[in-house]
């Protein structure tokens, strides 16, 4: 449908990067962007001009979470007002085939519709009309919410818009990216990294004044100081995808699991069951001792932590004994007894029994063993952690290297004086509390040829070059 006006996106504060993206009509468009840099912004705008003022057909919007569904409708009904677009009416339905799910929907009076979906493929199956794949690459369903919407656009021709940041090399995101640059594909390709983006203006708006080249290198110092990461400041920001073979466990992991409520001492009497873990160290590492409470036979809260640094071992004893006895409720602590925890774990044995206090000797296999159950209850949330960043940094020093033989190798890295000590703090904590041996997974093996690849390759027959 031809537009019966040009639209001025400058007009509505449009930065240059949304602009060109804005006045690009190409049927597949993607993008690989920075956090927050306001492109689902920009997005709702195109979608709102779509559906209310040209009618060319419904929006169909999925993101990786309601929260962003739920901000992009906001989105919708802003720009709906602005551009006097009639709103027939506005709905918030549960779907029926998925308890959970839930969509948002504005209707105009012209019969369009804009709808907030959730990251299931299956509410996207059968749609017809514009898709739009928000935070494509933040999913573990990629594949399946690929091969649910990409029929619009390979059958009817409908548009398709995918928009990102980056989630490590193994994600189909990143394959997309590559494809475009071997030229097999030929979608209109964007990229706007922070930097770029405050070039453009983004610290402008931020600040609320023009800024000098000089201020404008000041914010994103200032940006990059708070992220701390560099890991994630390459990938979140700088559009730089990180080898995620190379991290045991994922940021979006953590910050899921980051909602555990610290107690002050005091209050821990009145927890029901508490275990404990100590990773045990002096001078270049501190010891640290993390304790759980055990509120379900399925649910671990982190509720206490302590770290002792640069004392001898006779007054960490002392230290540790003290809260073992002001703790009855602490049933267990597992320390690390290899090297300088032994005469630690023999001491605090010797007053407290071997049955309140186990040493456990860190060999290869039980460390694999205790960092996969880690990673497990970390990943369907039945450990919280607190949401601290210190916390996060800590958990990434552990790294995963592939062997020649397709093994899996934990390794950990050193990062402000810790040596993942949180971690294995953490991991002991949940040997303590365990009832049964745990077996760790197949995955720990990997499998060198990726079937996934060939999955997606064939999802692309039917997709020429000159395919746009």
């Amino acid at each position: 449908m031809k537009q019966p006006f040009k639209i001025n996106y400058t007009k509505f504060g449009f930065l240059p990067y949304q602009v060109a993206w804005l006045q690009d009509n190409s049927q597949i468009k993607i993008y690989e962007k920075s956090r927050r840099i306001g492109m689902t912004y920009a997005q709702a705008f195109e979608d709102v001009i779509d559906a209310a003022i040209f009618g060319k057909y419904n929006v169909w919007f999925s993101s990786n979470n309601i929260t962003n569904a739920r901000e992009y409708i906001d989105y919708c009904k802003k720009y709906a007002t602005a551009l006097n677009a009639v709103v027939k009416s506005e709905t918030q339905t549960e779907l029926l085939d998925e308890a959970d799910a839930n969509t948002f929907v504005i209707t105009f009076s012209n019969g369009r519709k804009i709808t907030a979906l959730s990251s299931s493929p299956n509410q996207l199956h059968g749609k017809g009309g514009k898709i739009v794949l928000d935070e494509f690459a933040r999913r573990d369903n990629e594949l399946e919410v690929w091969e649910a919407a990409s029929p619009a656009a390979l059958v009817w021709g409908y548009p398709i818009r995918i928009i990102s940041t980056h989630r490590g090399k193994q994600s189909v995101f990143y394959s997309f990216i590559k494809r475009l640059e071997r030229g097999e594909l030929t979608w209109k390709h964007y990229r706007t990294t922070f930097i770029d983006a405050v070039r453009q203006g983004l610290a402008d708006k931020a600040l609320r004044k023009k800024c000098t080249t000089e201020e404008q290198d000041a914010y994103i110092d200032k940006i990059r100081k708070s992220v701390g990461d560099t890991y994630i400041w390459n990938q979140q920001f700088m559009c730089e995808p990180q080898d995620e073979n190379e991290t045991f466990i994922t940021w979006p992991v953590l910050e899921n699991a980051g909602r555990a409520e610290l107690l002050p001492f005091e209050k821990l009497v009145e927890c029901r069951e508490l275990y404990g873990g100590l990773d045990v160290g002096r001078k270049t590492n501190f010891s640290f001792l993390w304790i759980n409470e055990k509120v379900t036979s399925s649910l671990h809260i982190t509720r206490y932590l302590y770290a002792i640094q640069g004392e001898a071992f006779t007054r960490q004893n002392d230290e540790i004994g003290d809260i073992l006895f002001r703790l009855p409720n602490l049933r267990r602590l597992c320390i690390d007894s290899t090297g300088m925890g032994i005469g630690l774990t023999d001491f605090l044995q010797e007053r407290f029994g071997t049955s309140r206090v186990e040493g456990v000797n860190f060999t290869a296999t039980v460390k694999e063993i205790m960092a996969f159950r880690l990673k497990k209850c970390l990943e369907d949330q039945s450990c919280l952690i607190p949401a601290e960043r210190e916390i996060y940094d800590d958990f990434q020093l552990i790294r995963q290297d592939i062997t020649a033989s397709g093994n899996i190798r934990l390794s950990a890295g050193t990062k402000n004086e810790s040596h993942a000590d949180r971690f294995w703090a953490a991991a002991l904590a949940l040997e303590a509390a365990a009832e049964s041996p745990y077996v760790a997974p197949a995955v720990h093996v990997a499998q060198l040829n990726d079937k996934r690849t060939a999955r997606l390759d064939k999802l692309f027959v039917g997709w020429s070059r000159d395919y746009k």
